[in-house]
C-alpha cells in the first residue's frame, strides 16, 4: 500500500478579500510555511511558521490539467497490473475539493479508453463504471434511481457491495452523461453553513474487467479499479440550532464517518495491529484503499485566508499522516522514483492515438473562478469543518487531536509532528452507540411499517372473500360474525403494536434532544 499526500490552495475570495484577510501560506515546489499570528500573554503579537513538506504543492495558479497530471494521470496506467487505485480530496467547507474533484473522473476515464485501444488492444478488457452514495450510514445506486445497497465481506476480507449496478461503456460521452445521472440523484440539503451541501458521500468506481479466457459467456473477472470519492461536508455543533430532525442526524452521521477515517489514518501512522475500518461504512468501503496492492491519492484542499488558518493546519497535519503510509518494503523516495518512470513510459499512449475528447471536456474550467464567482467557495456541496473531541482531564478541558505547542514534536527538518492521545477508551462513546441505535431503530420502525402494510392487504384480501360469501344464499351468521370478529380483531392489534413503536421511537427522538415536528415522524 502506498500513500501519496498532494496539496492545492486555492486563490482568496471575494468575502476574504472584503475583510481584508491577508494570504498565510507561502508555497514551493514541494513544501509549504504556515505563518500563523498568535498572542502572547501580554496581548503581543507573534509569528509563528508552520513548515510541511509533500509530495507536491500545487499553489492558486495551477490548473486543473495540471492538477489532475500530478495527482491521478501516474496511476491510471497501474489499474492494468491488478491494482486498485484511489482518489480523494479533503478539506475545510470551502476550500474548493468539488471544484478540484469534478473534471478528473472523466479525464481518467480517457486516458484508461486509450490504453485499451491502443497499449492494450485486442487483450479482452472492458471499462465498467459504477456511482454510489453513502447516505445516513447507509447505500444506495445513484444509477438505479438510488435502490438500497447492502455491502458484505467475501471469504478474502474484500469488501463487495451486493446489488450494485455497474455499465459497460466504451467511449468518455457515455461516462459523461452516468456522471451527470448519478450527480443529479445525489442526496443534497439546506443547512445552516450551506445552501445547497452534499448530504452524503459518492463513490464513484471506474473498474477494469477482463473476459476469463477470452469467452464472453463468463462473467469478466476484475483486474483493477479506479477510484474517486468525494466527500461530504460536516458541521460544527453551533451551525446546526436552527436545523431540523433529518438534518441534525444527516451531519451526525457525516461527522462521525470522517471521525471514523481520521482515527483509521492515525492508527495507520502510529503502526498499530488493529485498524478500526468497521468504524463506518465510508471507512469499510475505503478499506483496499489503505491495504494490499493499492495506491491512494489523498488531494488536501487548503484556504489561504489567515481567518481559516486552524482548519487549514489540520487538514495539513493528517496530509502529513498519510504521506507516511507506506508499507512494504519500499521507502518513499523509491515509490516516488518508480511512479514518475511509470509516468514517463506511459506518456506516449495517453498523449497520442485516440482523438481528443474536447467536445466532453469544453465545460470544465481550467483556471479558477473569476473575483465574482469565488465566493462560491464559502458554501461548496463537499463542506467539511474539522470536528473537535473534548473530554475532562486533570480538572480542565483540553481539546482532543487539536493540542497546541505542548503537544507536538518537532522533526529535524522542522516540520511539524503531531502526538495525540490513544483514544482505546472512547473508540465507542456513548454518543456513537446512541446514534447508531438511533438509526437501527429507524430502520427497525421502517420495516416494521412494511410489514404491517403487507399484512393488511392480505386481511383485505380476506374481507373481500368474506362479503362475496355473505352474499350467497344460505350463508350461516354465526359463521360471518366470528370470521369478522376475528378480522378485525387482527387489524386493531397490527395498529396498535405499530403505533406503540412509533411512540416509542418519538420518545427516544426527543429524549437525545432531536426535534420532532408537530405531524410526526
Amino acid at each position: 500500500m502506498t500513500c501519496f499526500a498532494q496539496v492545492r490552495k486555492r486563490p482568496l475570495n471575494k468575502k476574504e478579500l472584503a475583510k481584508n484577510e491577508e494570504d498565510i501560506i507561502e508555497t514551493l515546489s514541494n513544501s509549504l510555511v504556515v505563518h500563523e499570528t498568535k498572542l502572547k500573554v501580554d496581548l503581543t503579537e507573534y509569528m509563528e511558521k508552520h513548515e510541511f513538506v509533500f509530495d507536491a504543492v500545487l499553489n492558486e495558479e495551477v490548473s486543473n490539467d495540471e492538477v489532475y497530471r500530478e495527482t491521478v494521470e501516474p496511476i491510471v496506467p497501474i489499474i492494468f497490473q491488478r491494482t486498485k487505485a484511489t482518489c480523494f480530496a479533503y478539506g475545510q467547507t470551502g476550500s474548493g475539493k468539488t471544484y478540484t474533484m469534478k473534471p478528473l473522473p472523466l479525464k481518467a476515464s480517457r486516458d484508461i479508453l486509450r490504453l485499451m485501444h491502443h497499449t492494450y488492444r485486442n487483450q479482452g478488457f472492458h471499462l465498467f463504471v459504477s456511482f454510489f452514495e453513502i447516505y445516513g450510514g447507509k447505500l444506495y445506486d445513484l444509477l438505479s434511481d438510488r435502490k438500497k445497497l447492502c455491502m458484505r465481506e467475501d471469504g478474502k476480507q474484500q469488501v463487495c457491495i451486493v446489488g450494485l449496478k455497474e455499465f459497460r461503456v466504451s467511449d468518455v460521452e457515455t461516462i459523461k452523461e452516468l456522471i451527470e445521472k448519478g450527480n443529479a440523484t445525489r442526496s443534497t440539503g439546506t443547512t445552516g453553513a450551506n445552501e445547497e451541501s452534499s448530504r452524503s458521500h459518492a463513490i464513484l468506481q471506474l473498474a477494469i474487467k477482463r473476459s476469463v479466457d477470452g469467452k464472453e459467456s463468463k462473467p469478466p473477472r476484475v483486474v483493477g479499479k479506479l477510484s474517486f470519492i468525494d466527500l461530504a461536508g460536516s458541521e460544527r455543533g453551533a451551525d446546526t440550532t436552527d436545523n431540523d430532525k433529518q438534518t441534525r442526524m444527516e451531519g451526525a452521521e457525516i461527522n462521525k464517518s470522517l471521525l471514523a477515517l481520521k482515527e483509521c489514518i492515525r492508527a495507520l501512522d502510529n503502526d498499530q495491529g488493529h485498524i478500526p475500518f468497521r468504524g463506518s461504512k465510508l471507512t469499510e468501503v475505503l478499506r483496499d484503499s489503505f491495504m494490499g496492492n493499492s495506491r491512494t491519492v489523498m488531494i488536501s484542499c487548503i484556504s489561504p485566508s489567515s481567518g481559516s488558518c486552524e482548519h487549514t493546519l489540520n487538514t495539513l497535519r493528517y496530509a502529513d499522516r498519510v504521506k507516511s503510509l507506506s508499507k512494504g518494503g519500499n521507502s518513499k523516495k523509491d515509490v516516488l522514483s518508480s511512479t514518475m518512470n511509470l509516468k514517463e513510459s506511459t506518456a506516449q499512449p495517453l498523449s497520442s492515438g485516440l482523438p481528443t475528447a474536447s467536445t466532453f471536456e469544453d465545460d470544465i474550467n481550467d483556471t479558477w473562478p473569476d473575483q465574482n464567482e469565488r465566493d462560491d467557495f464559502n458554501a461548496p456541496e463537499d463542506s467539511f469543518e474539522q470536528e473537535k473531541l473534548m473530554w475532562k482531564k486533570n480538572g480542565k478541558l483540553d481539546q482532543y487531536g487539536f493540542s497546541t505547542a505542548e503537544n507536538k514534536l518537532r522533526k529535524p527538518n522542522g516540520q511539524t509532528k503531531w502526538k495525540e492521545p490513544v483514544r482505546s477508551d472512547i473508540k465507542h462513546s456513548k454518543s456513537d452507540d446512541d446514534l447508531n441505535a438511533l438509526l437501527q431503530e429507524e430502520e427497525d420502525l421502517v420495516n416494521a411499517h412494511r410489514k404491517q402494510v403487507e399484512e393488511t392487504m392480505n386481511i383485505v384480501k380476506e374481507e373481500m372473500n368474506l362479503l362475496v360469501e355473505a352474499d350467497q344464499p344460505g350463508n350461516q351468521l354465526d359463521d360471518y360474525i366470528s370470521r369478522l370478529t376475528t378480522i378485525l380483531s387482527q387489524k386493531a392489534a397490527g395498529i396498535t403494536q405499530l403505533q406503540t413503536r412509533l411512540a416509542n421511537f418519538q420518545r427516544r427522538l426527543k429524549e437525545h434532544n432531536v426535534l420532532v415536528s408537530s405531524s410526526g415522524y
